[in-house]
């Protein structure tokens, strides 16, 4: 009996040091997992023409100039098309002459469709249908989001950290890299736009009057 006793706890002994190792790897693997950033930012490459400013783009770069919209894009994307088309209409008639919000198309569907897919789709004011005056940049699904602060890697895709969002979506960026406002319409609404315009002053505005 005392023999058979000694040898549960034996087993015991000796199963449980293996037991909280593997507890105690798992809650460091946890702890060690890096959490994707409030505020971030990414570099990529763009189309490169007059209108991208340079053949590579950095978000920090221009955010350094007033907040930022980005409107998530596919080459085969009707509603893409339709919102770009809505946003330069606007900016050819003024209509955002008020604002200091810049607009830049980010291609989404790298691993479905070519730059010249893009180029064809937005980017000829000659050739294209759907001509983006604006900035278009061309991430790929191994461009990685960056800390805004440290410009370090995140570790996390540029697709994941920003919610991996659909096309299209327009999500306004905040001066300091945080997403301040996303809309998924999928059809151009100039009431959504004004929305988002709003929201961001009324944050600016409520910001003034605290400090």
């Amino acid at each position: 009996m005392l023999r058979e006793l000694f040898a549960s706890v034996v087993m015991m002994v000796l199963l449980m040091p293996g037991c909280m190792e593997s507890s105690m790897m798992n809650e460091s693997s946890e702890s060690t997992e890096s959490s994707i950033p409030f505020e971030i930012t990414f570099n990529a490459s763009t189309l490169d023409r007059v209108e991208d400013q340079g053949a590579d783009f950095s978000l920090k770069d221009d955010l350094s100039d007033g907040p930022v919209m980005l409107l998530w894009i596919g080459a085969g994307c009707s509603g893409c098309q339709d919102w770009t088309d809505m946003i330069r209409e606007q900016i050819d008639n003024g209509e955002l002459d008020q604002t200091n919000i810049s607009f830049v198309s980010v291609h989404r569907w790298s691993d479905f469709e070519t730059r010249e897919n893009v180029e064809e789709a937005f980017g000829s004011n000659s050739t294209s249908s759907h001509y983006t005056p604006w900035k278009v940049v061309l991430p790929t699904s191994s461009t990685l989001a960056l800390d805004f602060s440290t410009e370090q890697n995140t570790d996390h895709s540029l697709y994941a950290a920003y919610g991996n969002p659909g096309t299209p979506t327009l999500q306004l960026v905040a001066q300091n890299g945080v997403v301040a406002w996303e809309s998924k319409t999928y059809w151009a609404d100039e009431s959504v736009l004004e929305d988002g315009l709003t929201f961001f002053s009324s944050q600016v505005n409520t910001q003034a009057v605290e400090e």
